[in-house]
């Protein structure tokens, strides 16, 4: 039997990484290289060490690179500028250069947050205009990627939802064991984002993966557009708990590190059209989510 072409994945134990690696091992050889990743086919890798993302590469020699590490704290980018740059921005300069020279396909996940958010419903046409360290590093490596790796594909995605399989808990999994304990959640009636189904990612890159010609910059965010308050009571109301236990807050009333926008919400048809996929809404988002949680 054939083998299958090499794939190197990092952030493969992070919330993004750890769906994709199932799903994508039955076409792939699937290398999966994080700083804690373990088993078979697992590889050791540091962002913030060029040494590092270069062995891991070697080691794999992949056909396709599918990048999901990075610091995704805009906070912690904040306070720590220069690792936020080594991990954010040098790291995707380092992978796309070795992209670009052996002719392997880079797919390179970004963010809404590289958005002001002064308008919302933004597409791949508008032009970004990031605040903060975080957002205007990752806007960096967009262009790294684009630039030193040709035929790379960028997708930028919004605030993720999903079962954390194992890696840190994600803003459902706090939202839902508060819920749960009775305890009252405050949530923002003055922010507005569009929130991709973690679980959905899996079938958006092997179809992105299936069609050699996808290049360039891609959105994938929710079908829908609406505040964190009523993404919290939605959550609540199909999970089955007090909508009530759900109260109205101000974003422009908390102090953050970094800065946040006030409406990055992403237009994901392009990419949908292309791949033959409709984003979730957030009830099939929900409803998919209590079933798996059972």
């Amino acid at each position: 039997m054939k083998t299958p072409p090499a794939l190197l994945l990092t952030g493969a134990t992070g919330f993004v990484g750890r769906r994709l690696a199932p799903a994508l091992s039955g076409s792939w050889t699937v290398f999966r290289a994080s700083r804690t990743s373990a088993g078979e086919g697992a590889l050791d890798l540091d962002l913030a060490d060029p040494d590092s993302i270069r062995r891991a590469f070697d080691a794999a020699a992949p056909k396709v690179v599918i990048h999901a590490g990075a610091d995704s704290d805009p906070d912690s980018c904040e306070r720590d500028p220069d690792r936020a740059k080594r991990v954010n921005e040098d790291a995707v300069k380092t992978l796309a250069g070795l992209c670009g020279a052996s002719g392997a396909r880079l797919v390179h996940f970004s963010t809404d947050l590289v958005f002001d958010g002064e308008r919302g419903w933004y597409t791949e046409d508008d032009r970004p205009n990031p605040a903060g360290v975080y957002a205007r590093g990752k806007l960096a490596s967009e262009e790294a990627a684009l630039v030193r790796a040709p035929g790379a594909a960028v997708l930028r995605i919004s605030t993720i939802y999903g079962r954390p399989l194992g890696g840190r808990p994600g803003f459902v999994d706090n939202l839902r064991a508060k819920l749960a304990a009775g305890e009252t959640v405050a949530a923002f009636v003055d922010q507005w984002r569009t929130s991709t189904a973690g679980d959905q990612l899996p079938e958006v890159l092997t179809k992105l993966l299936a069609d050699p010609d996808l290049e360039g910059v891609f959105h994938w965010g929710g079908a829908e557009r609406a505040t964190r308050y009523e993404t919290a009571t939605a959550f609540a109301r199909i999970m089955g708990f007090d909508e009530n236990l759900v109260r109205r807050a101000r974003a422009v009333d908390m102090r953050f590190a970094s800065p946040r926008p006030r409406d990055s919400s992403l237009v994901s048809s392009k990419l949908a059209a292309a791949i033959g996929l409709a984003p979730l809404t957030y009830e099939a988002g929900f409803k998919a989510l209590r079933g798996a949680w059972g």
